[in-house]
């Protein structure tokens, strides 16, 4: 049976830091330094594996990348990092 066998579980935190960025070189604008939690459990089996996972936990909001644009209110134009995410992965080993 493809489900049957030894079987392992595990488990992953982990923490990533960002420094501050400066989005120009007059250093008028920044963002300021931040940190991601990240996390990950699962059941692993010979020819499977089932696992859910978390990322940005926390639901930083930041803006890793901003350009200069005169026609945006804040002088930047930028896109948001990626809000809380989370899902179910699965497959099987050949």
């Amino acid at each position: 049976h493809a489900l049957s066998g030894q079987k392992s579980f595990y488990g992953r935190a982990e923490g990533i830091f960002y420094g501050k960025y400066q989005y120009n070189d007059q250093n008028s604008a920044a963002q300021n330094s931040y940190m991601l939690a990240n996390f990950r459990a699962g059941i692993k089996g010979e020819k499977w594996f089932a696992e859910g996972w978390l990322r940005n936990a926390f639901d930083k909001n930041y803006v890793p990348i901003a350009l200069p644009y005169g026609f945006a209110p804040s002088g930047f134009i930028g896109e948001p990092g990626a809000p809380r995410t989370f899902g179910i992965t699965a497959g099987f080993y050949f």
